[in-house]
């Protein structure tokens, strides 16, 4: 993937849709509005030449990854009263769904967790400020106010935020400001290394008797012993790995490398009439979640199994049962490798967790793309991969310069594969800037119109003002399946 020099519409209105969010997360972060506001400059000027090359449903992600990942935010108090208690790590966890407005999936894997892992950093949170008597009726009233200062920000704060966004989109150098010590990094990377290790301390509760819990409340974890510590066993480290959030997608590497380069091939495989390869490899499969039924209690689980799920022992009644099926499905994938394929396996995962932060959320952007791609249309890209893996250097080298030439707006739709691709750019203005719990079912229902249904919602998206664009988009979700075509061809007769 290339990143485009040229900033797009689209691009400017994401930084100015989430500045003041951001603002005010990294304010209550570091309690220093100077340093805040430092933090999102550093963030936005990081996150304009990646946008190009990853998706706009991973934007959010990886723009949260890059503010969290500035060092102006560590070692800060915070700016809430209420939040005194926790430290950095923590904090984040709860401002993320406070302030960011993340949803679990979406905030693990911002601070590069497992679900369940955040799940439970997020419950010691609430415990320890429950602890320093702060309610949960506190906690409404504090997220109504950070709502508010999100929506009343001052007006020279709103300007500083427009200046220092406008400064990122042009690729302007930062005016020279009065060196602030950066904090340690240290005590950063050790905060959200807490987050992992509350899980998996909580894990290993499982095999030693523990007091009975009330419901919903939290066990306390035990003290660590200030002696010397015994060497971490491989074992651990190997079931660490098995709860991984992008196992199932690092153990397909064929995918990720289709993933990676998902808006070329599609846009190649919708534009270009290359001659198919004979015997091409097919679309890799995805690893699939364990073909049986759920395993509700972890003690049911074969005993080869147990030990590689034991970081989520704890958590394991609680989880969906589509988690268990899945994390069962990787626990025996992983049974099933030899030893070469796990030596591989370790090695991707390890790579992947040294990369950068807002690299991994772009990259789990372009696997998320790919999966909600159906078997035939990934049957399409992997041909068109290798269909045009079997040219030769200089026919791939002008293929590929035809695609970079196109503006970074032309080329964000092939992330939705060929079919949406080549058409969605006619209706992107009905379909721009949707609510996040509302993209994944208006894909899955322009997914499934025929095709004169499309190119009829493409003249109405040309037709509709914003207002009646809401409406209809509301209209098409809340329809039957069925009458979709029909409701389309309706409005188009009005």
């Amino acid at each position: 993937m290339r990143p485009s020099p040229t900033p797009s519409s689209a691009l400017a209105a994401f930084l100015r849709g989430i500045e003041r969010r951001a603002f005010v997360f990294a304010d209550l972060q570091c309690g220093e509005p100077g340093r805040a506001l430092a933090a999102v400059e550093h963030a936005m000027r990081a996150f304009v030449p990646i946008s190009g090359g990853t998706p706009l449903s991973a934007w959010p992600a990886s723009f949260w990854s890059l503010l969290l990942a500035q060092t102006e935010l560590s070692g800060g108090e915070g700016g809430a009263p209420e939040l005194a208690r926790l430290g950095s790590g923590p904090r984040a966890a709860l401002l993320l769904r406070l302030v960011g407005g993340l949803d679990y999936p979406h905030a693990a894997k911002v601070l590069g967790v497992a679900e369940p892992t955040y799940r439970f950093a997020l419950q010691r949170a609430l415990q320890q400020l429950a602890d320093a008597e702060v309610s949960y009726a506190a906690l409404g009233r504090l997220r109504e106010r950070l709502h508010r200062q999100v929506k009343t920000l001052g007006e020279e704060r709103v300007a500083e935020l427009a200046t220092i966004r406008a400064r990122a989109l042009a690729g302007e150098p930062a005016p020279e400001a009065a060196p602030v010590p950066p904090a340690s990094p240290w005590p950063r990377r050790l905060a959200w290394a807490a987050l992992v290790a509350l899980g998996l301390a909580f894990a290993a509760t499982w095999w030693k008797p523990q007091p009975a819990l009330l419901p919903g409340a939290v066990q306390d974890l035990p003290a660590e012993s200030p002696g010397a510590q015994a060497p971490a066993d491989p074992a651990d480290a190997d079931a660490d790995r098995i709860i991984h959030p992008d196992y199932a997608a690092l153990a397909v590497p064929e995918a990720a490398a289709l993933a990676g380069e998902l808006p070329f091939l599609s846009w190649l495989a919708a534009e270009a009439s290359l001659a198919p390869v004979p015997d091409a490899p097919p679309a890799p499969a995805p690893l699939p979640a364990a073909a049986v039924d759920d395993v509700p209690l972890f003690q049911d689980l074969a005993g080869a199994e147990r030990p590689l799920l034991v970081p989520v022992a704890g958590n394991w009644p609680g989880l969906e049962p589509a988690t268990r099926r899945q994390l069962l499905g990787q626990a025996r994938h992983w049974l099933a490798l030899d030893d070469a394929g796990r030596a591989a396996l370790r090695a991707r995962l390890d790579a992947w967790d040294a990369l950068p932060p807002a690299e991994r959320a772009s990259r789990r952007g372009a696997l998320a793309a790919w999966a909600a791609l159906s078997p035939e249309e990934q049957a399409r890209v992997a041909a068109s991969d290798a269909a045009w893996r079997a040219l030769d250097e200089a026919a791939r080298g002008e293929w590929r310069a035809r695609f970079e030439a196109l503006p970074v707006d032309q080329r964000q739709p092939w992330w939705l594969g060929p079919a949406l691709g080549e058409w969605f750019s006619p209706v992107q203005p009905l379909f721009a800037y949707v609510p996040g719990a509302e993209r994944e079912p208006l894909l899955a229902m322009l997914r499934a119109l025929p095709p004169p249904a499309r190119d009829d919602l493409a003249m109405l998206a040309r037709r509709l003002p914003a207002d009646e664009r809401e409406k209809l988009r509301r209209e098409l979700l809340e329809a039957a399946p069925g009458q979709r075509e029909a409701l389309v061809r309706e409005r188009l007769a009005q």
